[in-house]
């Protein structure tokens, strides 16, 4: 028979003369759209040894990519659906395997760009058993999910959701961001919590965020394996001066001037001054520089005064336009007008 036990994920062993069984109890999800794994149980037919066959069988949900993976054997360990919600698959024991006692075994489901994790660890007590739920006074991490945003701009909102051991402090360390994310626990055992990125963030979307648990000095941590950022397009970041055209002409000893890149991008602008004459002012002067971050509509502007507006003073105007990693440079003249 099957124990049933409540507060988080736990397991029941059924010891058989030919059989061993284990069951992760029903999870409520953490978000009506989240993929959820809902049940594992894996079975053999005798002894965990070369040879011996492993059976899974997991409900969650449905129309998603089902895999297990256990620590001692190489590869996951495919599932198919066979009914809606419900996945199965077998795998044959190898002597190159090694399933050691309180090794990890994990429980993925994926669809697109959405992932939902379980994990469990083969038992202690029983040598090569599948296995275990953590013991009443260890912090775990059972499972992570995160909700990338759509883009990485100011005002984005990155969504994290941990379930493990109950009371714990519970945070995500976002790669490249010095403030931690911290969860609050919803109901025993359940964290939330949430991230909106500002105009200083400098968010690295390809490495990977950590969630962290605590209590007292027992800790856990796990990777958040998708992406923090979804999937798109390469990032276009054009720049160009739009209220001067090249070799246009400026009035007076300032200049304003608007241009237009990618929106939210960091723009680098340095100006020098070069007179007509070397004789009416020493040699070429650089007039402005300063970094500057376009508005929604990638819009940005500057102003430059010139120390000595000659009449044909040529201003070379230099921009450098970064989103993310995507780097782009403009180069435009304007002259002084008589």
């Amino acid at each position: 028979m099957k124990a049933h036990l409540k507060n988080y994920v736990t397991a029941a062993f059924l010891l058989a003369p030919a059989a061993l069984t284990f069951t992760a109890l029903p999870s409520t999800a953490v978000a009506q759209q989240a993929l959820e794994v809902r049940s594992l149980e894996v079975t053999t037919d005798g002894a965990v040894a070369p040879g011996s066959r492993l059976r899974f069988r997991m409900e969650g949900t449905p129309r998603a990519e089902a895999s297990v993976r256990v620590r001692g054997i190489r590869g996951n360990i495919a599932l198919r659906e066979v009914e809606r919600g419900l996945y199965v698959g077998r795998y044959t024991v190898t002597s190159a395997d090694r399933i050691e006692p309180g090794a990890p075994i994990r429980a993925s489901l994926r669809n697109g760009n959405r992932v939902a994790v379980a994990e469990y660890n083969v038992p202690h007590d029983v040598r090569g058993a599948v296995a275990q739920a953590p013991a009443a006074d260890e912090v775990r991490i059972l499972r992570v999910n995160n909700w990338p945003a759509e883009r990485m701009e100011p005002g984005a909102v990155l969504r994290f959701a941990v379930e493990g051991t109950p009371g714990a402090r519970v945070w995500v360390d976002l790669p490249g961001i010095e403030q931690n994310v911290r969860l609050e626990e919803v109901r025993p055992g359940f964290y939330e919590g949430g991230y909106t990125l500002t105009r200083n963030d400098r968010l690295n979307p390809r490495a990977p965020a950590v969630a962290h648990m605590r209590i007292g000095d027992r800790a856990s941590t796990m990777n958040i394996d998708r992406p923090l950022v979804l999937a798109a397009a390469p990032i276009e970041v054009p720049i160009e001066i739009v209220s001067h055209p090249n070799n246009g002409t400026i009035e007076g000893d300032v200049a304003n001037v608007r241009g237009r890149t990618a929106p939210f991008a960091r723009v680098e602008v340095r100006v020098t001054a070069v007179p007509p004459l070397l004789g009416q002012f020493t040699g070429a002067q650089q007039v402005f520089a300063q970094t500057l971050q376009a508005d929604a509509r990638g819009f940005f502007e500057f102003s430059f005064r010139s120390p000595l507006p000659v009449p044909g003073t040529k201003y070379d105007v230099h921009m450098l336009a970064t989103k993310e990693d995507v780097r782009r440079e403009a180069n435009v003249v304007l002259y002084q007008r008589g």
